[in-house]
């Protein structure tokens, strides 16, 4: 996908589309991390920023907008955030950033914004959160868009090989590998860098979740600079044309007229 490797999180049923269309989709996110940029940096009040740390409301995510409508989108060179009170860092997507038959392969779908109170819980507690109704105070519980990040649930299920159900009874943090458990070498979303996930505090405004470079999940204020690994949803007209989904003989994806 875009000239590069992406790995299929799963097949994710019941999404809604921006046209109130209910589907299965495929979610894709980047193998590799396009930089490290904060989540969100706005200074105090601008837009949902209360402090000079920015607002962990997607919404309105400084990054979201370089995702979604800025330099990475638009296969360009611009700004991207880096650090507190709005500052910004030079950020180049020319050879990196989506390509225009890349776009009209990504759904506009509901992305759900559920927040929770802390990190202490399995991926099935976060998944179930991801989708309620909790956040803080008046931030949203959903967005429409085209560019995420995955959820802490995601990277919770990804985890293999004969310890999967012995870490799915676990809190994701701790999954790290200072723990006993072989959660941390046995998930494929692991990548051994730090990196932003969708997924907020609940009781603080400026608080977001992240995977750590060893593995487990903790949280951070937004305008702390993580690695970045944009997470998409297919259109339903996406066909796998050749490949068989290994890392040597790919999927390769094409586009029904």
């Amino acid at each position: 996908f875009n000239n590069e490797l992406w790995r299929i999180i799963g097949i994710m049923n019941n999404i809604e589309d921006s046209e109130g269309n209910i589907g299965s989709h495929i979610k894709l996110i980047r193998n590799e991390s396009i930089g490290e940029y904060s989540w969100d940096n706005k200074a105090s009040g601008i837009g949902s920023s209360t402090s000079i740390y920015g607002s962990n409301d997607w919404t309105d995510s400084t990054l979201m907008e370089v995702l979604n409508k800025g330099a990475y989108y638009n296969r360009t060179n611009g700004v991207c955030p880096n650090g507190q009170q709005g500052l910004t860092i030079a950020c180049d997507f020319k050879n990196n950033g989506l390509t225009i038959e890349s776009k009209e392969m990504i759904s506009n779908v509901v992305w759900k914004l559920g927040a929770r109170e802390n990190q202490n819980a399995s991926a099935n507690i976060f998944y179930n959160a991801e989708r309620g109704n909790l956040v803080y105070k008046n931030h949203k519980t959903i967005w429409t868009g085209k560019i995420g990040l995955m959820y802490p649930s995601d990277y919770g299920y990804a985890v293999g090989d004969n310890v999967r159900n012995t870490c799915l009874s676990i809190n994701i943090s701790d999954y790290g590998s200072n723990k006993n458990y072989k959660c941390y070498s046995s998930n494929w979303l692991n990548n051994g860098i730090h990196q932003w996930t969708l997924s907020s505090l609940s009781g603080f405004n400026r608080n977001n979740f992240f995977i750590s470079s060893n593995g487990l999940l903790n949280s951070n204020l937004t305008s702390g600079s993580f690695n970045i690994r944009p997470t998409i949803f297919l259109n339903t007209n996406i066909i796998l044309e050749q490949g068989n989904g290994s890392k040597s003989n790919p999927f390769l994806l094409k586009k029904l007229s």
